[in-house]
C-alpha cells in the first residue's frame, strides 16, 4: 500500500525545512502547485464561508480564475499597478470577501506589499492566501505572520526548481481538518521526499534576484515596469531591441499582454527559468 509519508526521516526533514521557510506550524505536501491552489481555495470557503474571492487583475495564475467556481465563489478582480495590489482598491472590494489569493511576486517580477495587504485583509475578516512558488525562503515574503495560508509549487521555474510537487501551510490545524476530503484525493510519489530536500534552499532565489537587478541596469534606457521592486523576472514595455537583447543573452521571454504577467504590450524576460 502507498505510504504518503515515504521515508520518515526524509519526510520529517522536508516538513521541518518548509515550516522554517513559511513560519507556519502545519505543512502538507501536494503532488503539484495547482493542487495546492485548489486545496487552499476550497479550504478558505469552508473556514470563511463568504460568497466572494479576490484575485489580482493581472500577475496571477490562470487557476486563480478557474478554481473558485468549483466552490461556488464569485470572483472579484482587484485593480493592480501592473500586478501589484492597489491598496485603496483592495479596501473597496472587501465586502463579503472570503479570501484574497495572490503571488508573492506579481508575475514573478514585482514584490507585493504583503504586510500592508495582510492588514487590510485581516481588518475585514478576509483570509490571505499567498502563493510563494517564487519566493520560498525569502526574508520578507512567504511569512506566516501575515499570510493565513501559504502555498507553492516545486516545479521548474520556481525558486526551488525541482520539477514536481507543491505544498500548503497554515498555522491553525483546524484549517487542514476542513480540507480532509480534498487532501484525500492527492497522492505524492514517495521518492519526492528523498530528492527534494537539496532544492529547499535560498541560494538559487538570491542568485536570480541579483541577476534581475543586473538586467535592469543593462536596460536602464528602457521602460522597465516596477524597476524599483524585487523580482525573478524583468518586464519591459515592448521594444524589439529587448527581443534582440534576450536572444544575445540566451534569455527566455514571453510576449504580453498575458494575465500571468501583465495586461500590457510588453516583454517578460524569464530569468526564473535559468540556472544561475
Amino acid at each position: 500500500m502507498f505510504n504518503e509519508e515515504g521515508d520518515s526521516k526524509k519526510t520529517e526533514a522536508v516538513i521541518k525545512r518548509l515550516k522554517k521557510f513559511t513560519r507556519h506550524d502545519f505543512v502538507r505536501i501536494t503532488d503539484r502547485g495547482n493542487s495546492a491552489i485548489f486545496v487552499a481555495i476550497g479550504m478558505a470557503k469552508k473556514v470563511n464561508p463568504r460568497s466572494n474571492i479576490l484575485i489580482p487583475d493581472q500577475g496571477g495564475w490562470m487557476s486563480f480564475k478557474k478554481y473558485p467556481s468549483f466552490f461556488n465563489y464569485h470572483i472579484r478582480e482587484v485593480k493592480t499597478d501592473y500586478g501589484v495590489i492597489d491598496l485603496k482598491r483592495l479596501k473597496e472590494q472587501m465586502d463579503n470577501a472570503s479570501a484574497l489569493v495572490l503571488t508573492s511576486f506579481a508575475g514573478y517580477f514585482a514584490e507585493q506589499p504583503i504586510k500592508k495587504i495582510a492588514k487590510i485583509c485581516h481588518d475585514n475578516d478576509c483570509l490571505l492566501i499567498e502563493d510563494a512558488s517564487g519566493a520560498l525562503g525569502d526574508s520578507k515574503l512567504s511569512k506566516g505572520k501575515y499570510s493565513d495560508i501559504i502555498i507553492g509549487s516545486f516545479g521548474k521555474g520556481t525558486s526551488t526548481n525541482y520539477g514536481y510537487g507543491g505544498f500548503v501551510s497554515v498555522d491553525k490545524p483546524e484549517y487542514f481538518d476542513k480540507a480532509k476530503e480534498v487532501f484525500s484525493t492527492i497522492k505524492v510519489h514517495p521518492e519526492f521526499y528523498k530528492e527534494v530536500l537539496p532544492h529547499l534552499e535560498t541560494k538559487r532565489l538570491k542568485a536570480i534576484l541579483a541577476k534581475a537587478e543586473k538586467v535592469k541596469k543593462d536596460l536602464k534606457k528602457f521602460d522597465v515596469l516596477h524597476r524599483d521592486k524585487r523580482g525573478l523576472n524583468v518586464v519591459v514595455k515592448f521594444n524589439t531591441d529587448i527581443i534582440e537583447y534576450c536572444i544575445r543573452n540566451n534569455y527566455a521571454y514571453i510576449l504580453c499582454p498575458n494575465y500571468m504577467r501583465v495586461n500590457e504590450k510588453a516583454i517578460s524576460i524569464e530569468l526564473k527559468s535559468i540556472e544561475p
